[in-house]
């Protein structure tokens, strides 16, 4: 069974943490059978297994325990940035979550997160189909970070989450006591499923002032030096194909130019959108069709195709022969 992707976006600020302490990126990524490809906009997936492999790599050799729980904090979140229309149309905590939640699930196959809501308190649980995954340690430390600091950001800290779940074990006092410091709540081990519970007060309030501030944070955020406007377009393509919000207007939008800037800029680089936008479908699709993990409906989807027919004209228009087609040939490579 092959492994399910997830974007490479995950990965933004892994590179300066390695640097942080002295390691060597590409070498890092080498070992776990990556390579320098993903630091393109050539290739915009990576296998979720080698994404924990990597965080396992990098927390072995660089004695860096804590480098997933600092990857997710250095995200915080601007990984919801592609949600930031949705967002918007939210009324309180809980729809939001519900589009976190059904945002996940679609980016990352396999990967499914819980919401139950009990007297006085709800419970996010994370299941992962990949067992073998779920009980390392750089896996759970991330998924749980992940939702936290996006919790947070929801809430902000002066709602606290009630205590924090871990599949795995742990006897280290020393490190139990930095688990709770981080999570800012009481820490256990050992349990039956990942999760974590917060008062369920919390899910009526409003989310207003999270939509300012990350508004705010993408409007401020500036781009990496001499990144290419075509790689920043790619990669927000990329995120955003799963939510159908990949119009030029959407786009433009979340990276703060007007359409015709975003146009002329392209057209510095002798492209356009939509060529764009074809290269990053084209460039996803033959990702997702060398793994048999995906159907092709399931394609379509990830690509933001409302039907399998619409997907596959237009992979004819870009190739000659339709995805099925395809996946023969490159499944006999």
């Amino acid at each position: 069974m092959h492994s399910p992707y997830i974007n490479t976006c995950f990965l933004n600020g892994f590179s300066s943490l390695v640097l942080s302490k002295g390691g060597n990126v590409s070498a890092l990524y080498e070992s776990v059978g990556l390579d320098k490809a993903i630091f393109s906009e050539e290739s915009l997936l990576i296998p979720y297994d080698k994404f924990v492999y990597l965080l396992e790599a990098a927390a072995a050799q660089l004695d860096f325990p804590d480098i997933a729980m600092q990857l997710a904090r250095q995200q915080d979140m601007m990984i919801l940035a592609p949600l930031g229309s949705m967002l918007s149309d939210c009324n309180n905590v809980s729809e939001a979550l519900e589009v976190i939640v059904k945002y996940l699930k679609i980016l990352v196959s396999g990967y499914q997160v819980d919401i139950q809501v009990q007297q006085d308190h709800f419970t996010v649980s994370f299941y992962l189909e990949q067992s073998h995954i779920q009980e390392l340690v750089q896996y759970q430390d991330y998924a749980m970070a992940s939702a936290v600091n996006i919790l947070y950001g929801l809430l902000g800290r002066s709602f606290p989450i009630r205590a924090c779940y871990f599949l795995r074990n742990e006897q280290d006092q020393q490190r139990i006591s930095e688990y709770a410091q981080y999570f800012g709540c009481p820490v256990a081990f050992n349990n039956h499923t990942l999760s974590l519970t917060c008062d369920n007060s919390v899910l009526q309030l409003d989310i207003g002032n999270l939509v300012k501030q990350l508004n705010t944070r993408i409007n401020n955020t500036k781009p990496v030096h001499n990144e290419c406007i075509v790689k920043r377009v790619s990669n927000a393509i990329s995120f955003s194909l799963t939510n159908s919000v990949y119009r030029l207007e959407d786009i433009a939008s979340s990276m703060h130019y007007s359409q015709r800037t975003l146009q002329r800029k392209l057209g510095e680089q002798n492209t356009s959108f939509s060529a764009l936008l074809d290269s990053v479908r084209f460039n996803m699709a033959n990702q997702y069709l060398k793994n048999s993990y995906y159907r092709q409906t399931d394609i379509a989807v990830l690509l933001g195709y409302n039907s399998l027919s619409a997907f596959s004209r237009s992979y004819h228009r870009w190739s000659g022969i339709y995805p099925n087609e395809a996946r023969k040939r490159m499944l006999k490579e």
